[in-house]
């Protein structure tokens, strides 16, 4: 029985992406969000940096796009 090996942990504000490999599938993103829930897009990937880059996705897609204020202005 193959085990997954922990390849790389980021912890961001409130959120932890992390990376595994199993040896003979490839690698798998999984994301801690604030509440402590475990979110992971199912898939397997040949590359750490493509799983990583799928974790970052998911945190971003969570979370929403960043809200510009630079262009809103206070009504009188």
């Amino acid at each position: 029985m193959a085990h997954d090996q922990l390849n790389t942990l980021i912890a961001l504000t409130d959120w932890v992406v992390a990376v595994t490999y199993r040896p003979g599938t490839g690698f798998c993103c999984w994301v801690i969000t604030p509440e402590l829930s475990t979110l992971t897009d199912g898939e397997t990937y040949a590359a750490s940096s493509a799983a990583l880059a799928a974790g970052r996705s998911l945190v971003q897609y969570s979370t929403g796009p960043q809200i510009d204020f630079s262009r809103c202005r206070l009504s009188e």
